[in-house]
């Protein structure tokens, strides 16, 4: 009696020793690109994120400064009167410019005179845009 084999038209192609290999299948390898993508996709995320963080603290640091270098220009250099409120115009470097090449606005503003007339209080703000102004408040000497 004899037995009657069917073999697919492509197993012989492919032999038995490499049919048996284990290894990966597409679907699997797939699968593990689409999981390095979405790494790869969250770090740029979180490094645009980072940067947009710097420049938005580096932005705020020069306010600061701005800021705090008229105060003390005013406690350094006492004037013989209290100047109208004026503007000064920097540019994204903190250099002073006019107000065509403006990014920063300065400006200072007497907000009181102190009774004993020896001290005014002052107000500087610096704004730029699509952000909050920094404002300090200070107490400076004036000419008796």
């Amino acid at each position: 009696m004899s037995t009657l084999t069917i073999r697919s038209p492509h197993s012989s192609l492919v032999p038995q020793a490499v049919r048996s290999r284990p290894g990966f299948t597409l679907i699997e390898t797939l699968v593990a690109l689409t999981v390095v993508l979405f790494g790869f996709l969250a770090a740029l995320v979180m490094q645009q994120s980072s940067y947009r963080s710097g420049s938005i603290a580096e932005q705020q640091t020069l306010a600061v400064f701005l800021a705090e270098s008229k105060i003390e220009e005013f406690r350094n250099y006492i004037p013989d009167s209290f100047p109208s409120e004026k503007l000064d115009y920097f540019d994204r470097t903190g250099s002073p410019t006019n107000e065509a090449g403006r990014y920063y606005t300065r400006s200072v503003t007497l907000v009181r005179q102190s009774p004993t007339q020896f001290t005014n209080e002052i107000e500087v703000k610096v704004a730029w845009p699509k952000a909050n102004p920094v404002v300090y408040r200070s107490i400076v000497p004036i000419k008796s």
